[in-house]
């Protein structure tokens, strides 16, 4: 067999893996209404859709990836992968930076320097990283913050690897949509509850009293 042939059934192989990848984010993202999941979901499947290679995966990648969520007005880190115990502790204002740029245009960018960065340079995990690529999660008015990948190399971030960044952000925004939704309903479903069984004591309390 020509080499040729080798080398376009072995890109043919990782295309299926990509694609595989992504169906099973896919599912398991329409699949689940939990956060925690779904942060997870979304970190574990990006990394397995960007570095589809079975012979790459034995070697540990060095990709650094968080999924950043507004709470309280701030960015805090709701899930991450390689990133330091006090990095899982920093909070950001996205006020300036690459985080306020990404929010404030509501579109993906790529970026170098990420050590220069007056909020993402105080996270040591992205001291090692020269390229990055930040996904605002936002679906209209709504904003919900940011998926964050970095690297050291330079050119990892190429059209390719970003367009599938772009359809993992895209159902990571559909997935935590529901998810809030979800809380929401459940939240409004326990204040029920506390107005019904608060209506009902009443209602005992004024039948006691009533014929004393």
């Amino acid at each position: 067999r020509s080499v040729f042939y080798d080398s376009e059934e072995k890109r043919q192989a990782i295309q299926n893996e990509r694609m595989r990848a992504i169906y099973e984010l896919t599912s398991a993202l329409s699949s689940t209404l939990s956060y925690k999941r779904v942060l997870e979901s979304a970190l574990d499947m990006s990394a397995a859709a960007l570095n589809p290679d079975p012979d790459e995966q034995s070697v540990s990648d060095p990709l650094v990836s968080a999924v950043m969520l507004f709470n309280g007005g701030k960015l805090r880190i709701g899930s991450a992968r390689r990133f330091t115990t006090p990095d899982m502790r920093v909070t950001f204002d996205a006020a300036e930076g690459i985080l306020k740029k990404a929010l404030d245009e509501g579109e993906p960018i790529i970026f170098k320097d990420i050590g220069y960065d007056p909020e993402l340079g105080h996270v040591i995990a992205l001291r090692t990283c020269t390229s990055g690529y930040c996904f605002p999660l936002r679906s209209g008015f709504n904003v919900y913050g940011v998926l964050l990948f970095a690297h050291p190399n330079p050119d990892y971030f190429n059209s390719e690897r970003r367009n599938l960044l772009d359809i993992i952000g895209r159902q990571a925004v559909i997935a935590i949509q529901n998810a809030r939704l979800y809380q929401d309903l459940v939240e409004e479903k326990e204040r029920m509850i506390e107005v019904h069984e608060e209506a009902r004591k009443k209602l005992a309390r004024d039948l006691h009293d009533g014929p004393t």
